[in-house]
């Protein structure tokens, strides 16, 4: 017999829960996976604070290996972009997102420049060719 406090909560969880696995693969769904998780006392690395009691259910339904499959993903990923940013490896995440922003605009810059010498250079020979030399 759970009390009416306990069955609030547990039709929340289960409408939470029904939320992430309906929407997954966006942001605000495995915010929200990361918060339940949380609050069952689940730590990032699987493990149950023993301060907290859960149904057993909970974790399978919630796809705790889904979640921690992603943040390996993620942090590949980074550290991929740190490699391939130029001193990428000695940043922090937030500084590296800002010098990434800039080193893309920057290739940009230079891949531009180099499509005009080379539309220049295509000109000249051209002009060349047209005067038979």
């Amino acid at each position: 017999n759970a009390s009416l406090a306990e069955r609030s909560q547990r039709i929340k969880m289960a409408a939470e829960m029904g939320l992430v696995r309906s929407s997954r693969g966006r942001h605000w769904s495995r915010a929200l996976g990361r918060r339940l998780l949380q609050r069952e006392g689940i730590t990032g690395c699987g493990c149950k604070n023993a301060a907290l009691s859960t149904s057993s259910n909970v974790f399978e339904d919630l796809g705790v290996r889904e979640i921690e499959d992603e943040a390996a993903e993620i942090g590949t990923r980074v550290r991929a972009l740190q490699r391939l940013v130029p001193g990428g490896e000695e940043l922090g995440l937030e500084r590296l997102f800002e010098e990434t922003a800039d080193y893309i605009e920057a290739l940009q810059g230079q891949v531009s420049a180099m499509r005009a010498m080379s539309c220049l250079l295509d000109g000249l020979e051209r002009e060349k060719r047209m005067m038979g030399k």
